[in-house]
């Protein structure tokens, strides 16, 4: 498919033709799975530190331990917002503070949000100071903008009316990135931990990309569609794939994206790549890839059709992905939509 001059999709006219495309796409080195020797599988919080360890926004140390309960500095936490915002950092005004240069740790961070005016300008930035709850609320609310007021803050007898940071910590309060450390008290001035600061940051990802919900797919056709994907693995000694919740979701999105907006391609006017669409619904991958296809009435069509092409069957046959989803829907021009995708977690 190609764009016109005005940049809209052409619509599809057809009556008896199917058509398939095939993508796979692999993750860069920081999305593979993360282990820390300190943040064991019953740690509280080890879903948000793996999973934000996943997507690069928080790092560990050489010696393979993440140090949870260690305050994190101020330049800490500007790289980890930096990360989680993808902000960009190049050719940013040196921000001049006294303790900060070039060769400081987190230093094009810093003059990132000094640029964005997350961070004030003054004599001196600490860079290696813990940073304390109070300042985390205001950089947290500054930097992912967030919105809102409660009157929960008034509970909280350190934070008194008059106090330059009691508006931010009444946003991050409101939006349930935090709570108070006692019914009354809010300790501003106490300092944040890793842990804390990675399911702060955490929250406010999941509140600000929150999942799509699913549409409805042909359920049969998905499910017969699997069954011939793993006889076909099973012919050539590859593993069974796993249907994966997320993927399932992703690939019934995708499916009705193409049918609602007249359109064949793996590059979504809606989401994307398919790339940054398994991002924007936060799921994470080491290597994934993308079969499509429109027009095929029933399962055994369209599999012919991906059987019959090698970057299909090789996306169905490899042994790089252990889990797939499938989203078969009716509708647009093309009649009916598919869409595979694979990955491995």
């Amino acid at each position: 498919m190609t764009k016109n001059p005005n940049k809209k999709f052409k619509k599809l006219n057809f009556i008896l033709i199917a058509a398939i495309l095939f993508f796979v796409f692999t993750a860069s080195p920081s999305l593979a799975a993360v282990t820390f020797k300190d943040v064991p599988k019953g740690y509280w919080a080890h879903k948000e530190i793996t999973e934000l360890a996943e997507e690069g926004i928080i790092k560990g140390r050489l010696d393979g331990t993440f140090g949870p309960v260690e305050s994190v500095t101020r330049a800490q936490s500007a790289m980890m917002i930096v990360r989680a915002l993808d902000i960009p950092t190049a050719n940013r005004p040196n921000p001049n503070f006294k303790d900060v240069n070039t060769k400081t740790s987190g230093y094009a961070e810093i003059a990132a949000l000094v640029d964005m005016g997350v961070f004030m300008k003054a004599e001196k930035f600490n860079p290696a100071q813990p940073a304390s709850r109070a300042q985390i609320a205001k950089i947290l609310v500054k930097a992912f903008e967030l919105k809102g007021t409660s009157s929960k803050v008034k509970a909280f007898n350190d934070v008194p009316a008059g106090d330059s940071f009691r508006p931010y910590i009444d946003t991050l309060v409101t939006n349930s990135i935090t709570t108070g450390t006692t019914p009354t008290t809010y300790s501003p001035y106490k300092n944040v931990t890793r842990v804390q600061m990675a399911v702060f940051i955490h929250r406010i990802l999941d509140k600000k990309n929150p999942s799509a919900p699913a549409p409805t797919g042909e359920a049969a056709i998905m499910a017969e569609i699997l069954t011939l994907v793993n006889k076909e693995r099973a012919k050539v000694n590859v593993p069974a794939l796993k249907v994966h919740a997320g993927l399932q979701n992703a690939a019934l999105i995708k499916s009705k994206d193409m049918a609602d907006n007249n359109y064949f391609s793996h590059q979504s006017p809606t989401y994307g790549s398919p790339f940054d669409m398994l991002n924007t619904l936060g799921i994470s991958y080491r290597a994934a890839g993308e079969n499509i296809a429109y027009g095929q009435r029933d399962a055994q069509s369209v599999m012919t059709g991906w059987m019959n092409s090698d970057g299909h069957r090789k996306n169905i046959l490899s042994t790089n992905y252990t889990h797939i989803g499938i989203g078969t829907v009716k509708g647009g021009s093309g009649g009916i939509y598919h869409t595979q995708l694979f990955m491995k977690p």
